[in-house]
């Protein structure tokens, strides 16, 4: 917003009058909220599909793959893998999410669900000890 308000005074240095035809004249800004607005309508997110099995299955294999390289390959403290292994995989999940906000406009609460899920069961897998 700040830098929308910069722009725009940059852009209106005369008078109040030109500052209002400049908005007037100015579409752009107006098409590109338009076609954000398109994008989010457009993007379908349902619950179960090949992206949603993608971040299950990668959110599953992170934890294990993260302890192992600490713990075994390392030689780290079993308890500190652990919790590097799910901050790590807790990361990757919201980065992606973040990175997919600014890159496709649109941020998944479901893929951070199944990221979640794949976590929670990757965890259970490969490194709790029962």
């Amino acid at each position: 917003m700040f830098r929308w308000l910069v722009v725009f005074l940059t852009l209106c240095s005369g008078t109040l009058a030109q500052c209002i035809d400049v908005l007037d004249d100015s579409t752009a800004i107006h098409e590109a909220y338009y076609r954000r607005e398109s994008v989010m309508q457009s993007v379908q997110d349902v619950w179960f599909s090949q992206d949603k099995f993608l971040h299950f299955s990668v959110s599953a294999a992170l934890p294990g793959l993260t302890y192992y390289l600490y713990a075994s390959r390392l030689k780290g403290d079993e308890e500190l893998g652990k919790v590097y292994s799910i901050s790590i995989t807790a990361l990757f999940g919201i980065g992606k999410e973040i990175y997919d906000k600014k890159k496709k406009g649109y941020f998944s609460w479901k893929d951070l669900f199944w990221n979640g899920v794949g976590l929670a069961v990757g965890y259970l897998i490969f490194v709790h000890e029962f």
